[in-house]
């Protein structure tokens, strides 16, 4: 989408000219009544879908994260379009090159010889303004930790000035050198140690003390094997957050080399079971490997259910952000 100039968010229920024009006309009555209508209750996540809407202007700048680095596009409409717009330039396959078709009905998207329609709704045009920065060497602390969060977007006008050091100092090829020096030769030595010290169950022990020490309210880590277990499902720890209603369920990987689709399938089967988690809580699935890599199977498998892979830099990062004050107990 990006690359043909275009901000999507979901949200196609609401996919019609009456709610465009309304909520870009700040009508918040009528965006609130619109959700109780179609959806019968009022999701924290509505936030979201106003601030594409209605607050996002022409002018504005959007940072986009990816992985290990983000991009920097500009809005350039005063108002958002409709997914179902023909006059958008749309993308003609999917990642997987399966052809993207219009429903002649509705005029929302969909893929070839696929009944459900993709979940677009809005559409913003934008145009780049520094792509592909690097966020190691670029983003300084504040930047990093706002674009960590879990929500699709939010406000960081705050940030303003952190954003535009970092695309000047991206285009003079001037990066935040400490931390990326200190983290580039820590994590192969931290990598070393806990792979030399630590075993499986130890492995799950540290996970549970990052849990803890980031501020879960409780962590638990199941019983292996239990009797009422039927098929492949498991999740080894279980951290719980109770102010944000939020339940991270972690299936651990203590081994080297690449792990294999088996992770995400496990823990995408235990997602279904829902056995340690209360309905009020918001469920994230995530794949914790001291493993290099994750196999290209596991990769889909994983974007398909919504699981989030972690490999073995990436958790010494979280680790080395932590801080390792505690560990002495493992």
């Amino acid at each position: 989408m990006l690359e043909n100039g275009l901000l999507s968010i979901g949200f196609s229920d609401f996919c019609n000219t009456e709610f465009l024009n309304k909520v870009s006309e700040n009508d918040w009555d009528f965006f609130e009544e619109e959700f109780q209508k179609r959806w019968e209750f009022l999701p924290k996540n509505r936030y979201n879908l106003w601030r594409f809407v209605a607050e996002m202007d022409k002018g504005n700048w959007v940072i986009v994260p990816s992985l290990k680095s983000f991009s920097v596009y500009e809005i350039t409409d005063a108002y958002a379009f409709l997914a179902s717009d023909k006059t958008l330039t749309l993308p003609a396959t999917d990642w997987n090159g399966i052809p993207i078709l219009r429903d002649k009905k509705t005029g929302l998207l969909k893929l070839k010889n696929k009944d459900d329609s993709i979940d677009l709704g809005f559409i913003r045009k934008v145009k780049p303004i520094c792509k592909d920065i690097p966020r190691k060497e670029y983003a300084d602390a504040g930047l990093t930790a706002r674009m960590k969060i879990r929500s699709t977007n939010a406000d960081i006008c705050d940030l303003a000035e952190s954003i535009t050091h970092a695309i000047k100092n991206f285009k003079i090829n001037k990066p935040i050198n400490l931390k990326s020096e200190i983290f580039n030769k820590s994590i192969p030595v931290c990598k070393d140690v806990i792979k030399k010290y630590l075993n499986p169950d130890k492995f799950e022990q540290l996970i549970k003390k990052y849990f803890e020490t980031l501020g879960a309210s409780s962590v638990i880590i199941p019983a292996k094997n239990p009797s009422e277990k039927k098929g492949c499902e498991d999740v080894d720890i279980v951290a719980y957050f109770d102010k944000i209603s939020t339940a991270v369920n972690i299936q651990a990987k203590f081994h080297d080399g690449e792990t294999s689709d088996w992770a995400v399938q496990q823990i995408s089967e235990f997602a279904k079971t829902q056995k340690y988690n209360n309905d009020e809580y918001s469920n994230q699935y995530w794949v914790i490997s001291m493993a290099d890599s994750f196999s290209e199977k596991c990769q889909k498998l994983a974007i398909e259910n919504k699981v989030k892979l972690i490999n073995a830099d990436q958790f010494i990062e979280m680790l080395l952000n932590m801080g390792i004050q505690n560990l002495d107990v493992l």
